[in-house]
């Protein structure tokens, strides 16, 4: 069987199932946006016998101008219509993609006969409806409707739908998809990648000699920047707020400290791969953020990766979120409202006067990951779904 799993954010962990499906026996083509300048691209180097498909559109995409990236997206959707009809899969697994680019996959996988599942790993529909009300407040409903109706569309006629979270089963079951077309399967992270001695990392980006509370991946309209901003002037010489992005948000924190040579925040563009397993070594608490009104719609998947890395979380996510709930079930960190700046702070106080706790966090943290994140058992589930 020919298998193309294609996750346009070029996340590690699909690439993970992607050679374990391999390792089965299966042809597989791991296919991904190539051309993404706010997100890390995490797919690593060729591996024997998986076919690597990077799509490339004519330029880098453009996230924050509408036309533009709905131009793009619709472009990115012809290039990726391309790839499904190339390798002639079987079946096709499609996560986080833009849905624009998303119709133009389910429509030559109808065409051609091909099974289509619905990775789903957020409610773009719902996300757009309450970003844009910020931005676009008097047409915001009637674009918000629009893409509701698109994607409630791709989930009803997809062959079947993996959904990262039992949360959005209500959702899906109003959008007319039967329970038993569902199946959740939770998204893991990359245990391997973090295995290593200390590095001199801290030193080759010249931080001042303190903890480091460490921010890493994408800082879009579902994050909010300006908590870390917060953190670190509260912090004082009691730490180093390190973030590691490219995008609005980082050029924003940039911004915000452009006049202030002493401040105890350093932004930081995206490292390469081979020096990931060194930034998380350097780093003693690890920060994850969520909006409170992204918390219906989105799971923040760098969770997983701080979890991998057995380090200490301090996290501002909605309590209702998938996030907290894995926080509080492993004992890996400590949450607080998105919005309490005030707590967050004095949550990361806590944790950096009481190492005791935070290596008791951190093995908290590697022990759940190493029991739920097995690649074997995950690989097991996805196959089920090749046999609905």
């Amino acid at each position: 069987m020919r298998i193309l799993i294609h996750d346009f954010g070029a996340y590690a962990f699909p690439v993970l199932l992607s050679k374990a499906l391999l390792s089965r026996g299966y042809s597989v083509g791991h296919a991904y946006c190539a051309s993404l300048i706010t997100t890390p691209c995490n797919v690593g180097d060729d591996v024997d016998g998986l076919t690597l498909l990077p799509i490339n559109t004519s330029r880098p995409l453009n996230k924050y101008n509408l036309i533009e990236r709905w131009r793009q997206e619709r472009e990115y959707g012809h290039l990726a219509e391309r790839v499904v009809l190339d390798f002639k899969p079987d079946i096709v697994f499609s996560a986080n993609t833009p849905l624009n680019a998303q119709q133009r996959i389910q429509r030559i996988c109808k065409l051609e006969g091909i099974p289509f599942v619905f990775w789903l790993q957020d409610l773009i529909g719902m996300a757009t409806s309450k970003i844009l009300k910020t931005r676009l407040p008097l047409i915001a409903s009637c674009i918000g409707y629009y893409f509701q109706q698109i994607e409630a569309h791709q989930l009803r006629t997809s062959h079947a739908v993996i959904s990262i979270t039992q949360d959005f089963t209500p959702y899906l079951n109003r959008c007319g998809v039967a329970t038993e077309r569902i199946t959740v399967i939770e998204n893991w992270g990359t245990l391997d990648a973090f295995h290593g001695e200390p590095s001199q990392w801290a030193k080759m980006h010249q931080l001042p000699e303190r903890p480091i509370l460490l921010y890493a991946g994408t800082l879009s309209m579902k994050h909010n920047p300006s908590v870390l901003l917060h953190l670190s002037q509260q912090l004082g010489d009691n730490g180093q707020v390190v973030v590691v992005s490219q995008g609005k948000g980082a050029d924003w924190l940039k911004d915000s400290i452009s006049n202030q040579p002493d401040s105890n925040l350093t932004v930081l563009p995206y490292q390469d791969p081979d020096q990931l397993p060194a930034m998380y070594s350097a780093a003693d608490i690890l920060l994850v953020l969520l909006t409170e009104d992204a918390g219906e719609f989105s799971v923040p998947s760098k969770l997983l990766t701080c979890l991998c890395a057995a380090k200490p979380i301090l996290a501002a996510v909605p309590q209702h979120n998938l996030a907290t709930r894995i926080i509080e079930k492993s004992g890996a960190g400590l949450v607080t409202d998105p919005d309490n700046h005030k707590e967050f702070v004095t949550k990361g106080l806590y944790l950096l006067s009481n190492p005791e706790h935070c290596k008791s966090m951190s093995t908290n943290a590697v022990q759940w990951a190493e029991e739920r994140f097995n690649i074997k058992h995950i690989a097991d589930q996805f196959e089920a779904v090749l046999r609905l």
